[in-house]
């Protein structure tokens, strides 16, 4: 709905308003891999980006305001997909890139190779997208779009095409990570800051596992490593942080990647040469990339 999004624009606009966007917090010295981290501009001038997912090649498909971007290791962006009703979360199958839509909660697939759009589904304003092991889709509920009922993480049968609103009933969620198990699901609300774990097998019992600090960070989206730590964009203070969800221990690993509306709203890593690097998309139109520090282990999770 655009009065979801309208509002949720709104929402952001008034926490920055009564102060509590970028308030920073007390820390200690910072752990290992916290600090150092280098960021860079992708490309810019884009519109305003919602999500972004590896393209396999060394290159993204990125979600736009209405349309999809595809941009290729040399940094070539081109639109793959246009008039959209806001495009948000994005995920690669094989050649089939699957898109959710935010006015009208469609759930598609795109035939990188052939061009066709397919639709599957009506997942009622979903935001972030994630595909399971079992070939299913799990898509979130932010909690801003006004006059929209409560309806938790839907799951998305693919064997029956059946939509179940409310599979895990948590009351607001944004990005959504696959366990290193894939026994469980990671996501995060942007009003509390938290980051939480959901049982597939129980996804009604769902736990806290962290609390980004601050005022409000404003919790967008997240990825996992191959190591399990959680890397999460904070998309009203304009930082990305990284969490461990076993300790719960959280440190700030970038700032100042705007903030408030125009914030991070997504990251994922991707290859830098021989290694590899976290990539941002931005509101501000933009894609950054932030280099980590010398040992800090990026290396993905391998889903195939």
């Amino acid at each position: 709905m655009k009065v979801g999004r309208r509002f949720r624009g709104l929402f952001l606009t008034a926490a920055i308003g009564v102060g509590i966007a970028v308030a920073p917090t007390a820390t200690a010295e910072p752990a290992p891999g916290c600090s150092g981290w280098q960021v860079d501009t992708v490309a810019s001038d884009l519109e305003e980006l919602e999500n972004l997912e590896p393209d396999g090649q060394g290159g993204f498909y990125l979600s736009g305001r209405s349309r999809v971007y595809h941009i290729d290791a040399a940094g070539e962006v081109t639109t793959v997909l246009e008039n959209l009703r806001f495009p948000r979360g994005l995920q690669l199958v094989g050649t089939d890139l699957y898109v959710v839509t935010g006015s009208d909660g469609a759930l598609s697939r795109y035939d990188t190779g052939t061009g066709e759009l397919t639709y599957l589904a009506t997942m009622t304003v979903p935001n972030g997208l994630l595909r399971l092991p079992d070939g299913d889709f799990l898509t979130t509920w932010i909690g801003t779009d006004f006059g929209v009922p409560h309806t938790g993480v839907t799951r998305y049968r693919h064997e029956t095409g059946a939509v179940e609103t409310k599979w895990s009933p948590i009351p607001r969620s944004e990005g959504l990570a696959l366990s290193l198990d894939r026994q469980s699901v990671y996501t995060d609300d942007l009003f509390t800051g938290q980051v939480i774990n959901i049982p597939l097998a129980t996804p009604d019992r769902w736990t806290v596992v962290a609390t980004v600090p601050g005022l409000f960070p404003g919790l967008d989206d997240l990825t996992i490593t191959n190591s399990g730590e959680l890397y999460v964009a904070a998309h009203v203070e304009g930082a990305i942080h990284r969490v461990d969800p076993v300790t719960g221990a959280t440190c700030r690993i970038a700032s100042g990647l705007s903030s408030g509306w125009t914030g991070p709203s997504s990251v994922r890593i991707g290859p830098d040469g021989a290694g590899f690097a976290l990539y941002v998309t931005v509101f501000d139109g933009t894609l950054r990339r932030l280099r980590p520090p010398p040992g800090t282990d990026l290396t993905p999770v391998h889903t195939a």
